[in-house]
């Protein structure tokens, strides 16, 4: 019998023998099955053990990973949008809307007063100066247009002390005229005029204390008040609301 004419031997799978027959599997199939199930070493077989193995492990692994990352997006609360800024703002400076940049975080992520519309910032002033990619706060910010009362002095305004001798305290907010009673001397020797003379008018008082009181003045009543301390008695007089209403620049000054 010619070695072509052999009955094939049995295949074995798994420890099961069986005799297959070559008019049903052809040679090369046959040849394929046998290599696939028949010539694997022990330590290929370990090597696809492992490689299960470690294929369970991962997607395990990354199956956590992921269940944990949603339920740490889930505490972080919903994505809202917040205003940072472009670049650099220095103190002082206009807000413009090329200044700030909009983006989108997590809410537990977006400090306490934050902006979330650039409509809110644009046109207002810088009053603590801001590091690029920032979060702009409201504190960060005042408005262009202010009264002093707020802590910030508007452009163009001086915040000046005046010691209290005359026994008069007004309170934050009231509105006074500022008097000096000038060395007689000196107006003599000046042409003669008034000894007692208003240098400054209807200024609002922002901080008052036993000690004296902090008013925000003009740029030249503040030079007035300087030189009359050191060449006259100053007093203060209590002055009416109506006396700071449309004659001074801050007067009519509203805070966004």
């Amino acid at each position: 019998m010619r070695p072509r004419d052999r009955p094939a031997p049995p295949l074995r799978i798994a420890g099961y023998s069986s005799q297959y027959s070559p008019r049903l599997f052809p040679e090369p199939l046959f040849a394929l099955a046998e290599g696939i199930f028949v010539r694997r070493s022990p330590r290929a077989l370990a090597a696809w053990a492992a490689a299960v193995v470690v294929a369970l492990v991962t997607a395990n692994v990354v199956a956590t990973d992921l269940a944990t990352l949603h339920r740490r997006a889930a505490s972080l609360g919903p994505r809202q949008a917040a205003v940072v800024a472009a670049t650099d703002l220095p103190l002082g400076a206009t807000v413009r809307a090329a200044d700030l940049k909009l983006v989108t975080m997590y809410a537990s992520t977006i400090p306490h007063g934050a902006m979330q519309r650039r409509s809110d910032a644009v046109g207002r002033v810088v009053a603590v100066p801001v590091l690029r990619d920032a979060i702009l706060s409201t504190r960060h910010l005042t408005a262009a247009r202010r009264n002093g009362l707020d802590g910030l002095v508007p452009d163009g305004s001086r915040a000046v002390r005046i010691p209290a001798d005359d026994g008069l305290r007004p309170e934050r907010g009231d509105v006074v005229d500022v008097l000096v009673s000038l060395d007689p001397s000196l107006v003599a020797r000046a042409g003669g005029g008034e000894g007692s003379v208003t240098i400054a008018h209807a200024a609002r008082v922002l901080v008052g204390d036993s000690h004296g009181v902090t008013l925000l003045v003009t740029e030249q009543e503040a030079h007035a008040i300087a030189f009359s301390v050191a060449n006259g008695t100053l007093m203060l007089a209590l002055a009416p609301p109506e006396a700071a209403c449309c004659n001074r620049p801050t007067s009519t000054a509203r805070g966004r």
